[in-house]
């Protein structure tokens, strides 16, 4: 699954190795350190997708989480008008 915010991109996919876990790549350090912790954040391999963590689903929601809260529906009044 692929979540975009405005300032990155999140590739979320099931690593395989544990049913409870997660793993989550960005194109965004920032971003990716602010929703889920600077010590467990790693570089990948992928140029496309240099940050991963892993994480468990309940972390993974509360990430979710804030990113809901921080919408500015302010943004979905000017996409409509464009529709």
């Amino acid at each position: 699954m692929i979540i975009q915010i405005r300032s990155a991109k999140f590739l979320i996919s099931n690593p395989g190795e544990s049913i409870g876990t997660l793993l989550v790549k960005s194109d965004n350090e920032f971003e990716i350190k602010r929703l889920f912790g600077s010590e467990k954040i790693l570089k990948s391999k992928l140029q496309e997708w240099p940050y991963e963590v892993r994480v468990c689903k309940q972390e993974f929601l509360n990430g979710l989480i804030l990113l809901v809260k921080e919408i500015d529906y302010q943004d979905f009044r000017e996409l409509s008008d464009l529709l």
